[in-house]
């Protein structure tokens, strides 16, 4: 049993204070949930609707398909989504939520009220008791969602879908806050970016955290200083990351290059959203994969990561600091609006032990970039030890000064690129779901992971056996990821927000592994699972 709520209106109307506050009382009363959002670049006026998938067992996607609730705070709501609204659904119209904020109004004082009031209706939708509301109310909500049961009582709606609650604990995130957790875990301790959408709640999460946790957070002039803040700040001694989006990170280019050529670690968390240019700036695409391949002018490794869930997010946004140190390298932790902003339980245990950065002590016969059999040059920083600790944009040689002698060039090229097979003997493995004898495999990366894998479990019960590989390592890619499976027998098939497949292209660069069909979504909407599950049916049968 789930139910499926759709809340819809005009900016500035308080439909996402009414996701906000239902999914925080849905996650104290122990209920599965997932949700995620459609906005608009706008402060006021358009047409945004926010969606809350609740169900008995887990649920980390949308489902997609007919609506079981429909709460319309305009007009458009009407037009754009009753059609979707199953047969024996819920619709509460305009005139319905109207007549709501005025009783808010009158009883509390304020129409924000009403934003509380939806919440309790849609509560005693899935049978929640006032009481149990009272338990799960925050401070001076209470009597909100109790008139809110009461409007539920006279449109007779009470348990009109009633869901049990799960049992155990649980913890709830949404993507910006699970990799902001998991820079934290990864010992950051500088975090410098300018405000762009979809990242900016994750520098939100730093600046209210810092003065708690010993971070610190800079609200650059742009994202130019930004980075080269936040990689002096790496090159000072502490763990460092920007956070940016497609735009933003444009202009960070030099600076990547400029990690690359000193071999100084630095994270940079990549929300993607649709472009070129500004393109679609709060919507969610998978579109910049090539463009971090290939950010930075020049050859130097680099690592690329794309969790596609909370638990992934957090352990390898921990691991990209860890990777980063160890390499001397630029670590890419890449997101998107979608997973960014959806809001979900996370029911596993996240280890706390937080990484840090070691340091032996040099004397002064310290040479920063020595030639060694691994590639690795001894990393410390200014004023620890008696080492002097020098660097350079320009060629150097092993103490850091500048060259253009071309056999030290030849040599301090070899030896960057040499840890490509170090990096390549590092990599996360890809998770593989369902049975391998499966004649089907769906390839997920990033946020289309749970979208995919439910969308496999679904066709599996319908009898037709499908797997998923999902990659949340993304770059570089090994033989050995996807050696095991007997990929050269199956039908393969990859699943990606974005127009030319640019993971199945990777694929077929890196490894010789051809993907021969693909299944994209670039319109600046997230898939859901009943679109996946019906593109697939249609590619069954030779219609796509």
């Amino acid at each position: 049993m789930e139910c499926n709520v759709l809340i819809a209106g005009e900016a500035g109307q308080g439909a996402f204070s009414v996701e906000l506050e239902l999914t925080e009382t849905l996650s104290r009363l122990n209920y599965n949930f997932f949700a995620t959002k459609n906005y608009m670049s706008r402060v006021r006026g358009g047409h945004n609707f926010h969606m809350v998938r609740i169900a008995e067992g887990p649920v980390h996607a949308l489902r997609g398909g007919q609506w079981d609730v429909v709460v319309a705070l305009d007009s458009e709501t009407e037009r754009r989504h009753r059609p979707d609204l199953r047969e024996d659904g819920i619709y509460l119209s305009q005139e319905m939520t109207r007549e709501i904020a005025a009783v808010a109004k009158e009883a509390f004082g304020q129409i924000a009220a009403s934003n509380g009031v939806l919440v309790g209706l849609i509560l005693a939708v899935i049978g929640v008791t006032p009481e149990r509301m009272d338990a799960a109310a925050g401070a001076g909500r209470g009597a909100l969602l109790r008139k809110g049961f009461e409007f539920a009582e006279r449109w007779a709606l009470v348990g009109k879908i009633p869901l049990a609650a799960r049992a155990g604990a649980h913890l709830k995130f949404d993507g910006n806050q699970a990799l902001a957790l998991g820079a934290i875990l990864g010992g950051c301790q500088f975090v410098a970016g300018y405000p762009m959408t979809p990242a900016t709640s994750i520098l939100h999460y730093f600046s209210a955290a810092a003065p708690g946790l010993p971070v610190h957070f800079e609200q650059a002039e742009d994202e130019i200083a930004a980075i080269n803040m936040a990689l002096g700040a790496s090159y000072a001694g502490v763990r460092a990351m920007v956070a940016t989006s497609g735009g933003g990170f444009a202009l960070m280019q030099e600076t990547v290059s400029l990690a690359g050529m000193t071999e100084t670690p630095i994270v940079v968390a990549l929300s993607q959203r649709p472009g070129p240019a500004t393109g679609l700036p709060t919507r969610t695409e998978q579109g910049d994969l090539g463009f971090v391949l290939h950010a930075g002018h020049g050859e130097f490794p680099r690592v690329v990561f794309a969790p596609g869930g909370i638990g992934e997010m957090i352990a390898l946004t921990r691991r990209a600091f860890e990777i980063a140190d160890r390499f001397q390298i630029p670590v890419f932790v890449l997101t998107d609006q979608y997973f960014a902003d959806s809001v979900q339980v996370h029911e596993e245990t996240i280890p706390l032990e937080v990484s840090r950065r070691a340091y032996p002590e040099f004397d002064g016969t310290y040479k920063r970039y020595r030639l060694t059999e691994d590639g690795i040059s001894p990393l410390t920083y200014p004023g620890l030890s008696d080492a002097l600790v020098k660097l350079d944009s320009d060629e150097h040689d092993e103490e850091g000064k500048i060259t253009e002698e071309r056999s030290m060039r030849i040599r301090m090229m070899d030896k960057r690129l040499s840890k490509r097979g170090l990096i390549e003997k590092e990599a996360v493995m890809p998770t593989f779901f369902g049975d391998r004898s499966a004649g089907t495999v769906l390839f997920s990366w990033g946020s289309t992971k749970e979208i995919v894998r439910e969308a496999a479990e679904r066709l599996t019960d319908e009898g037709n056996p499908t797997a998923v590989l999902h990659f949340g390592q993304v770059f570089p890619l090994t033989p050995g990821m996807v050696a095991p499976y007997g990929l050269e027998r199956k039908r393969l098939v990859s699943v990606e927000n974005n127009a030319a497949g640019s993971f199945a292209a990777l694929l077929k660069a890196e490894l010789g592994l051809a993907v021969g069909h693909r299944i994209l979504k670039y319109d600046g909407d997230c898939f859901t699972v009943e679109e996946v599950l019906s593109r697939l049916k249609t590619l069954s049968a030779g219609k796509e």
